[in-house]
């Protein structure tokens, strides 16, 4: 950290150590934040409801982004191939975020029709954040 505004956002740099990173979140306080609305942990190895971490549920989110064609579809058949399980026996499945060009809505259904959930990412992937802030290009 040379204390220069080198972001964007008016920062220092980005990530200069987890203590001295100008953008992190602030230091949670205990006594402000409580369940069910609020969750800290001053360790990040505390366990709400003082459960024991063999009885604390664990997940796994798997998500992709951007165009879902032959060039990936096999690999989803392959990876979510009903091989694969949760601890309830159900098959794992995944979140598609998908964006509009190069996508066989097709293989889209498909995904959907066996459990997988469809989201969208964008319709045209437009970087510029004008675009998204407008709204109206």
């Amino acid at each position: 950290c040379d204390e220069k505004p080198d972001c964007l956002d008016g920062s220092d740099e980005n990530l200069c150590g987890p203590r001295t990173d100008p953008n992190r979140a602030e230091n949670c306080d205990p006594e402000i934040c409580r369940l069910p609305d609020c969750f800290c942990s001053p360790t990040s190895t505390k366990i709400p409801g003082a459960l024991a971490p063999s009885d604390t549920p664990q997940m796994v989110m798997i998500t992709f982004d951007d165009a879902v064609n032959s060039n990936n579809f096999d690999i989803y058949k392959r990876l979510f191939n009903g091989q694969r399980k949760n601890p309830n026996s159900c098959d794992i499945h995944g979140t598609f975020f998908v964006s509009h060009k190069y996508t066989n809505y097709s293989m889209v259904e498909e995904l959907y029709r066996v459990g997988h959930e469809i989201a969208t990412h964008s319709i045209t992937h437009n970087n510029d954040e004008s675009y998204w802030t407008d709204g109206d290009k």
